[in-house]
């Protein structure tokens, strides 16, 4: 994973400011304004990342002001654990039209694991809201003979300030997760992955598999859609591949993707807003 030099802090920051101003004047850095999307699509940076998904998010765990990543949301310790990692803790891989898409087992997981980035960060696992819909937003290794497949949470590229945006110009480096090809579908999965010291030696003799899609519908992205490998790359028949059942949840967060349909569930129309970009 390539980490960039320069970091950024962006202060003491307030919680949330739900409605940006139409042009930010900061002495942090240039302030580009973001226009609505073409289409029925949410620009990443929506400041509506900070508020629809609040109440799913508020009573399973609390919002914090961190240094560095601004306004972002971590999970309580007493419901997922001393141990809890994104895409590794109470979830598992499910394949669906051609690409892995992550299940959680945790009420929240819909929103957490399909919008908004996770980083690590002062003893604590943050989500940082996002607004863009993904199966799942990992970078993905491939290790071989036997195959492994690695995965880690890409890390953000902004944070947020007082409702706008910040871009951070560097990016974090994530813990990877392996599994074997075969193991990596299929329930159970945290019984087979290997983390930690094993993880990283797998990490050493790996190369990332890096078929990336920039954005929704060709729309350009702060970080691409990373997609991992086929199936059939790992040794596994994408025919046997376990599927988990639908749920209400996975349905809502593919709901909430699309303004037509986030709307009328009460979500908010996609904002023109900044992004501010971090001083050079």
């Amino acid at each position: 994973m390539v980490t960039w030099l320069a970091a950024v802090g962006c202060g003491a920051l307030p919680l949330v400011t739900a409605t940006p101003p139409a042009r930010a004047q900061s002495d942090d850095g240039q302030a580009v304004p973001v226009d609505v999307p073409p289409g029925d699509e949410y620009a990443d940076t929506d400041p509506s990342a900070l508020t629809d998904f609040r109440s799913t998010l508020d009573p399973h765990g609390a919002w914090v002001d961190d240094p560095t990543y601004g306004t972002a949301w971590t999970p309580s310790q007493d419901e997922v654990g001393a141990d809890f990692a994104p895409y590794d803790t109470a979830g598992q891989w499910d394949y669906v039209d051609g690409d892995y898409s992550w299940v959680s087992d945790y009420d929240w997981g819909w929103v957490c694991f399909h919008y908004g980035r996770w980083v690590h960060a002062g003893g604590l696992w943050l989500w940082i809201p996002g607004r863009e819909y993904a199966p799942a937003w990992v970078q993905w290794l491939v290790a071989g003979d036997p195959t492994y497949l690695g995965w880690g949470p890409t890390p953000p590229a902004w944070g947020w300030s007082g409702g706008v945006a910040v871009g951070l110009g560097f990016a974090a480096s994530e813990p990877w997760t392996f599994a074997s090809g075969g193991g990596v579908f299929g329930p159970g999965l945290s019984s087979r992955v290997v983390t930690g010291s094993g993880a990283a030696a797998l990490a050493s003799r790996s190369r990332p598999y890096m078929r990336a899609q920039a954005g929704v519908a060709g729309r350009a992205s702060l970080q691409p859609v990373m997609h991992g490998p086929p199936p059939a790359l790992l040794g596994v028949d994408v025919r046997l591949i376990p599927h988990t059942r639908a749920n209400a949840r996975e349905q809502r967060a593919r709901q909430l993707a699309h303004p037509s349909t986030a709307q009328p569930l009460g979500a908010h129309a996609p904002a023109p807003h900044v992004l501010r970009l971090p001083a050079r």
